[in-house]
């Protein structure tokens, strides 16, 4: 079988990094980290520079990893190679099953919820027609990364260099008119009203978590990348540091244009399109709209590719339910059609979800970074396993940065079960959230282990046919 070649380089690597991580998150959460934070805008940034820290820490010690063991690629199998066969082929099924659906789910949710304000459609926003469209919008995704692949890759290429528009003018433009104006000065002087806001700093961090996701991905390409050993390790740090900063100028430049912490809260996911409104009239809402709702549109492209292959990487292992035929590629479209149909399935019952949760009827209105948090948990693993077996490493990358990285899962950890919000304010809604979310997934891998074989299928390495 013919190796990859090496043909990235430092550069490639950084953009790869940066492209994958900047999406929908960074609008989608901007108000709810200012909630949780009792509307105070520096209490607000420093839980977004935490979140980018744990990012920075875990992204250093897989690109270790990834210079350490190059044939290996993604969280699954480095956590396969940290641990066992079983607990790594658990953890594929909880991305096949949960983690990427439930973020598929939400992505169309986002673009849906942009594309109606476009259209001027907002007032239909959680009705009938509303879901029906997020529905339809799924199974479109899915139909395209099914059916034609190629064109979903170009898609998602396109839009990586799209999405950075809007958080460039936000952050920089904002930014700039609000030291000029005095507004940004007036944002951190600014009160959260009390009726709407809490300390809740552990909710606040996971609310970063959500947008700082996807860096991981990344280290697919450890094996294409030059130098890989130095390359990497720098591409992810690199990488991962430019997307802090841009997101911490996005947060100041939208704070300066919108001011008054409450409007910010109040508005939503529709913050920066009022704050475009004051910068620029009404067309350049509309034009910051689209380039929100491509941006969204690109991650849930990204998502839909992963959610299409999860059962498929099950299969190739010989792992899982019928694992020939999630692993026999269709003729035509060089995909795994069955695959693709189970994971559009799963993604459409957790849009299902979402609505009861948005709607108030179960406590699961936190499921995307919960789902976040139970990935990270499973990446201690990793870090013990750095610690243990790279004894070519410095003290530093040995055991100070795989330490932090260990603290910063635990501290995701302890906010996703809702013991922050306890502590602070008596409250047992995220703690609820917590145990609906695990239960949920509980019965998910428990289903999945069913399946297990400690004596797998030996798929070859010829590719699977459907006739």
């Amino acid at each position: 079988m013919e190796s990859l070649k090496k043909k990235y380089g430092l550069i490639t690597g950084i953009a790869m990094v940066v492209g994958i991580v900047i999406g929908s998150g960074v609008f989608f959460k901007a108000g709810k980290v200012l909630v949780n934070t009792n509307g105070n805008l520096s209490t607000a940034l420093f839980a977004w520079l935490i979140g980018g820290l744990i990012m920075v820490v875990s992204a250093y010690c897989f690109g270790l990893v990834g210079a350490k063991v190059e044939k290996v690629n993604g969280a699954v199998d480095y956590v396969e190679v940290a641990t066992n066969k079983k607990i790594g082929y658990a953890i594929g099924w909880y991305f096949a099953t949960i983690y990427y659906p439930i973020l598929v789910s939400i992505l169309a949710f986002l673009s849906m919820n942009y594309l109606f304000t476009l259209i001027g459609l907002g007032s239909l926003i959680m009705g009938g027609v509303f879901w029906l469209c997020v529905v339809v919008l799924i199974c479109l995704s899915f139909l395209m990364n099914t059916l034609a692949p190629k064109i979903a890759g170009y898609y998602q290429v396109s839009t990586t260099f799209i999405k950075l528009i809007p958080i460039f003018i936000i952050a920089v433009v904002g930014t700039v008119i609000g030291l000029v104006n005095g507004n940004t000065a007036a944002a951190f002087s600014s009160v959260g009203d009390a009726a709407v806001v809490n300390s809740d700093f552990g909710s606040a961090i996971l609310a970063t978590i959500f947008a700082y996701e996807g860096w991981v991905v990344a280290t697919s390409i450890n094996a294409e990348l030059r130098d890989s050993k130095k390359n990497l390790p720098k591409a992810l740090v690199l990488g991962t540091l430019i997307i802090i900063v841009a997101y911490l100028l996005y947060y100041l430049g939208l704070s300066s244009l919108i001011p008054n912490t409450n409007d910010i809260i109040n508005l939503g996911s529709s913050a920066p399109l009022f704050a475009m409104n004051g910068l620029l009239g009404k067309a350049g809402e509309v034009i910051f709209n689209v380039l929100v709702i491509i941006s969204c549109l690109g991650t849930l492209n990204g998502l839909t590719m992963g959610c299409c292959r999860g059962m498929f990487s099950i299969g190739t292992r010989g792992q899982g339910p019928k694992p020939v035929k999630y692993a026999t590629l269709n003729k035509k479209y060089n995909t795994s059609t069955r695959s693709s149909v189970l994971g559009l399935i799963l993604s459409l019952a957790f849009a299902g979800l979402w609505y009861i949760a948005i709607m108030g009827w179960l406590p699961l209105g936190s499921m995307d970074e919960l789902s976040i948090a139970v990935v990270y948990i499973s990446y201690i693993a990793v870090y013990v396993w750095i610690m243990k077996n790279c004894t070519e490493l410095n003290t530093f990358k040995r055991y100070v940065m795989p330490s932090l990285a260990i603290l910063a899962a635990l501290l995701l950890t302890f906010a996703s079960t809702g013991l922050f919000q306890l502590v602070t304010s008596g409250s047992f809604a995220k703690m609820e959230e917590f145990l609906a979310f695990s239960g949920i997934s509980f019965v998910s891998v428990f289903i999945g282990l069913l399946f297990y074989k400690d004596d797998p299928l030996q798929i070859t390495d010829e590719i699977l046919v459907d006739k």
